[in-house]
């Protein structure tokens, strides 16, 4: 377990949430297709899409986080993408960085990204 840790690259760790979110392809004549994430951090989404995203390519990519205000808009950079289930019909998984958000999106993320940290440290507590 301890090497583990310190084998992980990702400065933050990611939680596991399915979140409703969608993305387009900065640069590209393309309407937001809907997705869901797999996991966030807070600088970083996993997210599933029905197209190989390569690495490189800029998104916007909106997520909604459920406090009944907009969803969260961001620019973001796919990392790394792979298929989900190969052999299973074309469904790939996505990683990306987050370039940049409004900073009002960018205080709210970060306080949801947080507050869900909280939720699972306290589980450790009980």
């Amino acid at each position: 377990m301890i090497d583990n840790f310190f084998k992980e690259k990702r400065k933050y760790p990611r939680i596991e949430l399915n979140l409703v979110a969608k993305y387009k392809v900065i640069d590209y004549e393309q309407l937001f297709q809907y997705t869901k994430t797999q996991n966030i951090s807070a600088e970083g989404v996993c997210f599933e899409s029905d197209e190989l995203l390569k690495p490189g390519v800029y998104l916007q990519l909106e997520v909604d986080i459920q406090d009944n205000f907009p969803p969260i808009s961001m620019i973001a950079e796919i990392r790394w993408a792979d298929d989900i289930a190969p052999n299973k019909g074309k469904k790939y998984i996505n990683g990306v960085k987050i370039i940049s958000m409004p900073a009002k999106d960018e205080v709210r993320f970060l306080k949801y990204y947080c507050d869900r940290i909280i939720e699972k440290l306290s589980a450790y507590l009980k």
